[in-house]
């Protein structure tokens, strides 16, 4: 649950908001991404200061991080969870002290909190939907996983098994890449030298898709229709070239500017949503051109 009402920021033209923002990991492609378009679009607003840290995958460091926001005083907290559980303490800290937070990207499991992003059950819908439509029969399939814990992790591939609905298509395996190219493109190799039938690979995120698709490329084998999630640009040239089949676009601009939209409202003391959520899109080779910038 969130809660709507706050204090108007007094409007003093040399008073600054101040917000603190608490990355996930700085090294994640799309998060750095994200990182940036929020950064842009919060510059447009003179009277916004943003106070970036990274936590590198730690979530130690995020607590560390948010208690340095909460003795700062920050107006607002920009918070992408490196855990959906850990979290939880830094939030409630953060409602004590009478700080909005928003979770951007990734929910908390608790505490109080504006969501802004995509659901993650949709990523993984999608994905499935595609997979359904394009195997061919008594297909087999791995999954490149996420990192193990993460509550987006888990909700891309429970949507993505809850919709598949394919009794005759076969999950050889479903193993950890950690969101990172050459974590997925070492676990494709390893898939390639025990399982002589590949039909697709279905990867929770466009990283390890392009490593799965490394792996395959190396080995010799065509035909493979590799998914991901995120849309990043060097996927969407392999989809041109016809190398991946799909991916599900995260739309991190749009993320960064209904992010800002709502600090926006926090600052002017207004009535916020409890969520924003800004749709997962398709991608194939018949809607690619929309997306290449």
């Amino acid at each position: 649950m969130a809660f709507t009402a706050l204090t108007p920021f007094a409007s003093k033209a040399q008073e600054k908001f101040t917000i603190g923002y608490s990355n996930l990991a700085d090294s994640d492609v799309w998060l750095k991404k994200l990182k940036t378009d929020f950064e842009t679009a919060a510059s447009a607003d003179p009277s916004f200061n943003v106070v970036f840290g990274d936590a590198n995958g730690d979530v130690s460091k995020q607590l560390d991080q948010i208690d340095n926001f909460i003795a700062q005083k920050v107006n607002a907290i920009v918070v992408l969870p490196v855990d959906y559980d850990g979290i939880v303490p830094a939030v409630e800290k953060a409602n004590e002290a009478g700080i909005a937070v928003i979770a951007l990207a990734i929910r908390s499991h608790g505490g109080k909190y504006y969501y802004v992003g995509s659901s993650n059950l949709d990523a993984g819908r999608l994905q499935a939907e595609f997979m359904h439509d394009k195997l061919p029969k008594d297909a087999k399939i791995v999954y490149l996983q996420g990192t193990l814990g993460l509550y987006h992790s888990n909700e891309r591939l429970k949507g993505f098994l809850d919709n598949l609905k394919r009794p005759d298509v076969t999950i050889l395996a479903t193993q950890s890449g950690d969101y990172d190219r050459a974590k997925g493109m070492a676990v494709t190799e390893d898939w390639i030298q025990s399982f002589p039938q590949i039909d697709g690979v279905v990867a929770a995120n466009d990283q390890m898709a392009l490593g799965a698709l490394q792996a395959l490329t190396a080995a010799g084998r065509t035909g493979v229709l590799i998914s991901g999630i995120d849309g990043l640009q060097d996927t969407l040239k392999s989809i041109v070239d016809g190398a991946v089949a799909h991916t599900v676009f995260q739309n991190a601009t749009a993320q960064a500017k209904a992010a800002v939209a709502v600090l926006e409202k926090i600052k002017a003391g207004e009535t916020v949503p409890e969520e924003t959520i800004v749709p997962f899109e398709p991608i194939t080779k018949d809607n690619v051109k929309n997306y290449i910038q």
